[in-house]
């Protein structure tokens, strides 16, 4: 493991500063800021020499905090693996590609936990030798949070929210549909062999005007983050007994009859379910909740509720010569895919991105933000439904501004309340504009921002920038 310093659990770092610097032949450079590198993914770390010269023929050498930690070696223009840490082996490769002009990089393939902390890139020719160091914080987004109502609590509501394998560890917070915060009853991190966090977080709702509550498990180092909603019963249900909780949920949607009396989800008389008058897209995803039909509470369980289950419902009674009945409504909705973003290419004199998303319901609302929350307008937005009347997105935004750096598409479920959101890197002034036919590697890194930062933006010195280069099979700039 390399040396963790100025890391700790809540994701801060002490400000990064130049490394490395000797006058007589070359100095070696590395990034001036932490390269983020995400869990399972591929990280980049760079070098160059100033002034730029041939490095086919040098010792380099990636090693951690001591020079016998080595991660990576090359020399003799070969590969060593002899004085090769064991958990590097098989991991790591060297970007060749422009070692003429004075510029390494080491790939890290599949990114761990123990990757984190300080490196040191080493280079000599002859009797000289320099060295720089470089820092590495790593970042993994876990599970989506699950969200669950567990039983009553004094006047009010207990709702728990769990999700597990995130790395630092992860915040969470409660919201309503207004953005309007709770306060955590309580909240319990773990972590499990291979580092990586889980969460229990558990909260009291006592307002039973409230509707759905939102759970958002955020990723302190990559500013991302998961939510998931629930729906709090009203005032007609609130507070309920604690023997009620069980079965109320598990519950997705009550209803008995559709709009017309023809028109039969589920029907019960006798004693038993009757089936010859249901309708046959709910045979075999109804059922009754029996158990206090004998203080006249009853209630029907939609199992995996699909999109024609959405509209208005009938619940109808009858005993002897005497029925009554009562409306409700069924609002469904569905979250999709968490929204995809890319670089497409220039634009005039900015950056074209598009963010997708698709399987959501109902049709769902696109935001782009900065990292400060500022909204930008989306110059297109284009919708589109499947055959499961399912929308998919397609946003596409223009930034011109060479000092934003990240941008976040957000993408919300009008109903839920809750969205999912993805950033992405937006190259610094020394990369921007770039010329278009740079722009075919880099529109493919979909999280170019989480696996790196765009490297001749953080290297300092005299480099002009006729001197950037797109390194083949990583697409990060050196």
């Amino acid at each position: 493991r390399c040396s963790r310093a100025g890391y700790d659990q809540s994701g801060a770092w002490e400000l990064c500063t130049l490394m490395s610097v000797s006058t007589e032949q070359f100095q070696v450079i590395g990034p001036y800021c932490p390269i983020v590198a995400v869990l399972g993914e591929d990280a980049i770390l760079p070098c160059a020499l100033v002034p730029a010269m041939n490095a086919e023929n040098m010792e380099q050498r990636w090693f951690c905090t001591t020079f016998s930690q080595a991660v990576f070696i090359y020399w003799n223009q070969l590969e060593h693996t002899e004085e090769q840490m064991a958990e590097y082996r098989g991991r790591t490769s060297l970007v060749k590609d422009f070692l003429s002009e004075g510029q390494a990089a080491v790939h890290i393939h599949k990114v761990q936990v123990s990757d984190i902390g300080m490196y040191t890139c080493f280079f000599r020719h002859g009797g000289f030798y320099e060295e720089a160091d470089l820092e590495v914080k790593v970042a993994g987004m876990g599970s989506a949070p699950q969200v669950r109502i567990e039983g009553p609590e004094e006047d009010g509501v207990r709702v728990v929210c769990t999700a597990s394998g995130w790395f630092l560890k992860p915040q969470v917070q409660w919201r309503d549909l207004s953005g309007n915060k709770f306060p955590a009853l309580s909240e319990a991190h773990t972590q499990d062999s291979e580092e990586l966090f889980s969460v229990e977080a558990t909260l009291v709702v006592r307002d039973s005007s409230v509707g759905n509550v939102t759970c958002s498990v955020l990723n302190p180092v990559l500013g991302q983050e998961k939510a998931m909603a629930i729906y709090i019963p009203g005032q007609c249900c609130f507070p309920l007994p604690a023997e009620l909780w069980g079965g109320l949920a598990s519950l997705s949607v009550l209803a008995l009859l559709g709009v017309t009396f023809s028109q039969a989800v589920f029907i019960y008389w006798n004693q038993w379910a009757q089936t010859e008058e249901q309708m046959a897209e709910y045979r075999g995803w109804t059922s009754l909740l029996r158990d206090f039909l004998s203080e006249g509470q009853a209630s029907m369980h939609i199992h995996k509720v699909q999109v024609f289950d959405n509209g208005m419902y009938i619940c109808f009674f009858r005993h002897r010569g005497f029925s009554e009945e009562a409306d409700l409504e069924v609002k469904v909705a569905g979250l999709g895919s968490d929204p995809q973003v890319h670089i497409e290419g220039p634009e005039e004199d900015g950056v074209c991105m598009v963010c997708k998303a698709s399987g959501w319901f109902p049709k769902l609302q696109v935001q782009w933000r900065d990292l400060s929350g500022k909204k930008f307008p989306a110059l297109s937005e284009a919708h589109t439904q499947d055959s499961e009347e399912l929308f998919s997105v397609e946003a596409t935004l223009v930034v011109r501004d060479s000092s934003v750096g990240n941008v976040t598409c957000s993408v919300l479920n009008p109903v839920l309340g809750q969205e999912q959101a993805m950033a992405i890197y937006i190259p610094g002034q020394c990369c921007f504009p770039l010329p278009a036919e740079l722009w075919g590697g880099l529109a493919s890194e979909s999280v170019l921002a989480l696996l790196g930062v765009p490297l001749t933006c953080c290297l300092p010195g005299p480099q002009s920038p006729s001197s950037l280069r797109l390194l083949p099979g990583s697409q990060h700039l050196l």
